[in-house]
């Protein structure tokens, strides 16, 4: 009896183990599986195809909208696309996938597009909803996009690219009384230059049209602007010549860092010559020739972007090397200033004084021989620097070639005693042969002085 109540435990023990296993395989099998939620659950006789996915759209310009299709499954024979525009649906139905759909639309704002496919039995896909907004007709974004800009004589018109297709507009306004046109084509031509206009403070009225034709696209719109300054007229107030020895120089200073191109000519009895220079940007620039010393007349003109300036002329006159000078006075007071040789020495600091101890009145006068005749054409002198009440006002100049017989080249001419700061003052007069010049001082610049003075005399040839 114990052995046959051992074998049930046994087979009991095993059928239980058998059980126990079989529930813990349900429970791993509720654990694999996700578990169930609320769904909406479709029963249909037919089999649908999935709803419109991987579409890719564009908001193209002239109002349209551009839907292009994936790679499609065969089931798909059709797809339905629903929209609303100007008060009213609108149903189109698409057989044909390798192109893309183009929608005109009446206006620029968003549209909601609800999208659907049928299989070859009717049956529909769930609908894909999006919202799309076109964009405006090309002519009309150009207008309200066009970049306008003065540049250095003349306006830039700018504007946007929008396709490879060309659309005709002209740009028109006047200039010196009569209407000129210039005639482009956007998008093939995007950057439209309006130039040859020199004067930067003229506003000048502008007409721009676009026509597109392709799109029922007429458009006018009207532009006030001035052109850009021309950047020669900045280079050509600082133009200036110097002598370097026998060379004559040409200088200029140019802080706009555009690069220009500068010319000029030098007439003289040596017959002409040239010097230029083509795309200088730097600050300060010169153009040197050799003239021999020698005085003539110099034509320059500056280009740079936009134009070139008028020419301008300058008489050269140069001056006559001190080399040999020699001064005499009508008087000099003794030890004060460096007497008449401080008339040339190249320095402000010292300066010719008449006799005041005992005081000898009006008329003063002082007389530089060159030591040889020269072609005489100008003179210059600048004031005492540390005194400005001393002075003369009025004056004279003679001439001569043998230091006996004089003639009058200008007379009653003023002088300028008191200028703040000490500048020279210049006095060019018709060319003469002359080895001696003689400055007569005909009245002081202050009423009641009896001396005068002077610190610097130079003199020209041409």
């Amino acid at each position: 009896m114990m052995k046959i109540k051992s074998k049930l435990t046994i087979r009991h023990f095993i059928l239980l183990g058998g059980m126990m296993l079989a529930i813990h395989g349900c429970k791993e099998e509720e654990l694999v599986f996700p578990k169930n939620a609320n769904t909406e659950i479709e029963v249909s006789e037919n089999r649908p195809t999935a709803r419109p996915t991987n579409l890719t759209y564009v908001s193209a310009f002239n109002q349209t909208i551009e839907i292009h299709w994936p790679e499609l499954s065969d089931r798909v024979v059709k797809a339905q696309i629903k929209y609303t525009d100007d008060g009213a649906e609108k149903v189109l139905d698409i057989t044909k996938f390798d192109d893309p759909v183009i929608i005109n639309l009446k206006e620029v704002k968003n549209y909601e597009f609800a999208l659907q496919y049928f299989t070859a039995d009717g049956t529909p896909s769930k609908v894909t909803k999006t919202e799309l907004s076109p964009r405006p007709f090309e002519a009309d974004y150009k207008m309200n996009s066009v970049l306008i800009n003065p540049i250095p004589g003349g306006v830039s018109f700018i504007f946007p690219k929008t396709s490879d297709r060309a659309i005709p507009g002209t740009i028109t306004y006047m200039l010196n009384g009569k209407q000129v046109q210039q005639v482009f084509n956007a998008n093939t031509m995007d950057t439209v230059l309006v130039e040859n206009l020199v004067d930067e403070t003229k506003i000048i009225d502008f007409s721009v049209n676009l026509k597109d034709e392709l799109w029922g696209r007429n458009l006018t719109t009207q532009h006030q602007i001035a052109p850009g300054m021309l950047v020669y007229k900045l280079i050509v107030p600082t133009l200036n010549y110097s002598y370097d020895g026998n060379n004559v120089v040409l200088n200029w200073v140019n802080n706009t860092g555009d690069p220009i191109d500068v010319t000029y000519t030098f007439e003289g009895a040596g017959g002409p010559k040239t010097a230029s220079v083509v795309g200088s940007t730097s600050a300060t620039g010169s153009l040197k020739l050799d003239v021999a010393g020698r005085g003539g007349v110099m034509k320059a003109t500056v280009a740079s972007e936009g134009g070139i300036s008028p020419e301008k002329t300058f008489d050269l006159y140069a001056p006559i090397a001190k080399t040999g000078w020699q001064a005499t006075a009508s008087s000099t007071q003794s030890g004060d200033g460096g007497g008449t040789p401080a008339l040339f020495d190249g320095n402000i600091e010292t300066f010719w004084h008449s006799q005041y101890s005992p005081s000898v009145p009006y008329p003063h006068s002082f007389t530089i021989n060159f030591s040889k005749v020269e072609v005489l054409s100008k003179i210059g002198m600048i004031r005492r620097h540390n005194n400005a009440t001393g002075g003369f006002k009025t004056f004279n100049i003679e001439v001569s070639v043998d230091g006996q017989n004089w003639t009058t080249v200008n007379q009653n001419l003023t002088f300028n005693s008191a200028d703040s700061p000490a500048a020279w003052q210049d006095y060019a007069f018709t060319p003469v042969n002359a080895q001696y010049v003689r400055i007569t001082m005909t009245a002081p610049y202050t009423s009641t002085a009896t001396s005068t003075h002077l610190a610097e005399f130079r003199a020209y040839r041409k």
